[in-house]
């Protein structure tokens, strides 16, 4: 049975319309054009058919087809991202070695994202900082301009980091600024703001280090979003106090629990109510 037939067949079956089917993701005439093989959609509208449908994509195209393996392979990277987001290495350890075989079959920028996750696993897991540094160099070669070059670029600067070469680290991470485009995703660059911060605080350059915070807050407050927000808002604390504005600080450091709780991150969350405590009790004593 041809790919338009089965997407006829499956839409009659669970009594959708074309315009149903259609809704929020192309035209009617689209999803017409699709079920009488006039067109061949993309991968990514037959993701969004598929997913509207409640279909796994085998059903379109076969167990082992390379769309199928390509559907796969994004859920696996989303979910990786995920625990990315919440620094939860050993569960990200955890997908990529129930998934080898996913992961050894992928191709092209799929490819890349795994070896960067390999290259991460490397430090963050493993605490192998110059193994991590060596394979992350490696792949930044053969990466083409994206998002993706940015968050490889970012790792290498924090691997400089941890091994306190901020000099070399800071190289990188304008190396990543210069890669940025208009189109790129606000949370990649939402990072590299907040890594560059980090190491400009470390090496006591307060100033430079709130004015990327500063940047970074911009940045998430034009796109709306909560994504690192708790993090700016303790980092900014973090300058403000070693720039002795203490008031200024201690909001910074309220802004940023408050958001921890409302996220659930109870490391921070702890984090940031011990400096604001500290802060308070130094206050007292003054």
């Amino acid at each position: 049975m041809r790919l338009g037939e089965k997407i006829k067949r499956r839409r009659k079956e669970i009594g959708m319309t074309q315009i149903d089917l259609a809704d929020g993701i192309c035209t009617q005439a689209m999803v017409s054009r699709l079920e009488k093989q006039k067109v061949r959609p993309s991968r990514d509208l037959m993701e969004k058919l598929a997913d509207r449908m409640e279909t796994p994509m085998s059903y379109f195209y076969g167990e082992d087809s390379m769309e199928t393996r390509h559907s796969q392979v994004s859920q696996l990277s989303k979910m990786i991202r995920q625990h990315l987001d919440r620094r939860e290495y050993d569960s990200v350890a955890y997908l990529v070695e129930t998934n080898q075989e996913l992961v050894a079959r992928s191709i092209g920028e799929d490819r890349l994202f795994f070896e960067w996750i390999k290259g991460l696993l490397y430090s963050h897991r493993d605490g192998d900082h110059d193994k991590a540094l060596k394979h992350l160099s490696d792949i930044e070669e053969g990466t083409k301009k994206g998002e993706l070059r940015v968050e490889i670029i970012d790792s290498i600067g924090n691997q400089y980091q941890r091994i306190k070469d901020y000099e070399k680290a800071e190289e990188y991470y304008e190396k990543g600024f210069e890669s940025f485009s208009e189109w790129m995703g606000h949370e990649k660059k939402a990072k590299l703001l907040l890594n560059y911060s980090i190491c400009l605080f470390r090496e006591e350059k307060y100033r430079e280090s709130l004015e990327k915070v500063l940047q970074g807050l911009e940045l998430l407050v034009e796109n709306n979003t909560l994504f690192l927000l708790g993090d700016f808002f303790y980092h900014k604390g973090r300058c403000l106090e070693q720039l002795d504005q203490d008031r200024q600080a201690s909001e910074a450091y309220k802004k940023a629990a408050f958001i921890f709780e409302i996220q659930q991150n109870e490391r921070f969350l702890t984090m940031a109510n011990l400096a604001l405590d500290q802060l308070e009790e130094a206050e007292v004593q003054n």
